[in-house]
């Protein structure tokens, strides 16, 4: 009887439907929240509803979930309903779900509202600033908006002088492409006898704002904390400390302290010049630099081997003029690779030699990027030593015209990934008659990729009238069935397949419900989001 019954409830088990995973139901919740809120303000945005639903929502959902709650309706009203999303809806929105314990607060998705009237931005801005003063415990701020739109949120001094005299637990502050974010606006941070400051800040985010170098000089200075600051002309504000010491209390023999920067990315930078002095003055002063993105000569990657926590480097051979690899990058790969986790290295020419250093001596490297005008064979690869089991993502882009044919970049993907069994992304932009489908079959012969999530097969500064990849449809269903983790598959717009073979290849994916999505565009703008 006991059998049977156990029989039953399986049966009955079997029957029902599948269940919400806790946190599939926490954020079904959340949505329905949110949906709640949007729909009660959009319908009656008055004192009495907004009263009454603040003191449900902060009565019933704890801060961390009115984080999550904000967060959503921000998204939802930016994309659902942005027609509507007037000065007065955004403030009682930001009045309802802005707890005084919020820890998170991300306002940059008001951004996808659209552009805006400059009214608009003074009257959100202006609700914004009478709820700061309560948000003490607030540690991480995001008022990031779009470059040369007039967008929401805006950040002006009067926020700056909010947070500097409220939130002294601030440690992340994102306020790229804000430019009413001025360098006497960030004066407002600084403790004095009057504030506390937001002393703690660790990351700063000031992209395309109407700051100068010497401004973030002086922060960087004043703020011992500061580990991230995101701004185009960092290398420039190194600079200025290094040659300025008596500005800042310091001689200009050597500096006394050392700064806790463990990013530095001067690669962005207006001037391409050579970055020679700020990799000296990293090393004399930053010994906690994690990421390193800067433009040298071979010369100057010598002094790297000095920073004993360095793990993802880039290296741009590039400064108005091409740089040529050699002995100082060698001596450097080979006794402090092992320690790196990325590299990423811009030249004109890549020689097959350096490739072997890299892959024989930087074994633990995850992400490797190889970008070249010219890749050259001056040593064979077929028995080199390879030791890049633990790499992850491979990008190989070779060639800076329509017209540059890459005859050995097939040579050196079968090398880098011969080891490489865990790899989960690649990317291959070359231009090249041996990447056919014969290539791929040889591939997956090599190293089965069996963990690969994404391959995009396209020709970096392609132009549709001229020769592509002979990559075929049989070459897309045969990495498909081959690859069990493939989540993205493209470029198919360069291989060599019709538009009614790519419809049907997705219309196969569909009806088998795999989760993969195949890439047939024009557009060449694919290619920047592979840089790291």
């Amino acid at each position: 009887m006991l059998s049977m019954y156990g029989v039953s409830c399986i049966r009955l088990h079997w029957k029902m439907p599948l269940l919400h995973q806790p946190r599939g139901l926490l954020w079904s919740c959340i949505s329905s929240t949110s949906e709640m809120v949007i729909a009660q303000t959009l319908s009656s945005p008055d004192h009495v509803q907004e009263v009454s639903t603040r003191m449900l929502l902060h009565k019933y959902l704890a801060p961390m979930l009115m984080q999550d709650v904000l967060g959503c309706v921000l998204r939802r009203l930016a994309i659902h309903h942005s027609a509507q999303a007037s000065p007065t809806v955004i403030s009682c929105l930001l009045r309802i779900l802005l707890h005084p314990r919020i820890t998170d607060l991300q306002l940059s998705d008001l951004s996808y509202v659209g552009s805006v009237e400059l009214e608009t931005l003074d009257k959100v801005e202006l609700t914004l600033m009478k709820l700061l003063p309560s948000m003490t415990q607030l540690t991480q701020l995001n008022l990031s908006t779009h470059l040369n739109k007039i967008t929401l949120p805006s950040c002006s001094s009067g926020i700056l002088e909010i947070l500097g005299r409220s939130c002294p637990n601030l440690t992340l502050l994102n306020l790229n492409s804000n430019n009413r974010v001025s360098g006497e606006g960030l004066l407002h941070l600084y403790p004095t006898d009057n504030q506390p400051g937001c002393i703690k800040l660790e990351k700063l985010f000031i992209q395309d704002c109407s700051v100068d170098p010497e401004d973030v000089a002086m922060l960087i200075h004043f703020f011992p904390n500061l580990q991230i600051v995101g701004y185009k002309e960092l290398g420039t504000s190194l600079q200025i400390l290094k040659s300025q010491p008596k500005k800042f209390g310091r001689r200009r023999r050597r500096w006394q302290y050392c700064l806790k920067l463990t990013h530095v990315d001067n690669t962005s930078s207006r001037a391409q010049k050579c970055d020679g002095e700020i990799v000296d003055f990293v090393c004399e002063t930053c010994p906690d630099i994690e990421n390193l993105k800067v433009r040298v000569c071979d010369e100057d990657v010598e002094g790297l081997g000095n920073l004993a926590k360095l793990k993802h480097l880039e290296l741009r051979f590039y400064t108005g003029v091409h740089h040529p690899i050699g002995r100082s990058t060698e001596n450097y790969f080979k006794t402090h690779g092992c320690h790196l986790a990325s590299l990423t290295i811009y030249c004109n020419r890549l020689h097959s030699n350096y490739v072997q250093i890299i892959a024989e001596n930087c074994y633990n490297l995850t992400k490797l990027f190889l970008h070249a005008n010219v890749s050259v064979v001056d040593r064979s690869l077929k028995n080199s030593c390879n030791k890049l089991q633990k790499l992850e993502v491979l990008s190989l882009r070779l060639g800076h015209d329509e017209l540059i044919m890459s005859p050995t970049a097939c040579d050196l993907v079968f090398f880098l990934l011969r080891e490489a069994h865990y790899l989960q992304e690649l990317y291959l932009l070359v231009r090249s008659h041996a990447v056919h489908h014969g290539f791929i079959t040889k591939l997956l012969v090599i190293n089965k990729l069996s963990h690969l999530k994404m391959l995009i097969a396209d020709v970096a500064r392609r132009t549709l009238s001229v020769p592509m990849l002979e990559l075929t449809i049989e070459t897309a269903f045969l990495l498909i069935d081959t690859c069990p983790h493939l989540q993205l598959l493209g470029n198919l717009i360069c291989w060599n397949v019709t538009p009614e073979e790519v419809a049907e290849l997705q219309s196969v994916t569909k009806m088998r419900n795999y989760n993969l999505t195949v890439i047939y565009t024009q557009s060449n703008k694919l290619n920047d989001k592979i840089r790291q």
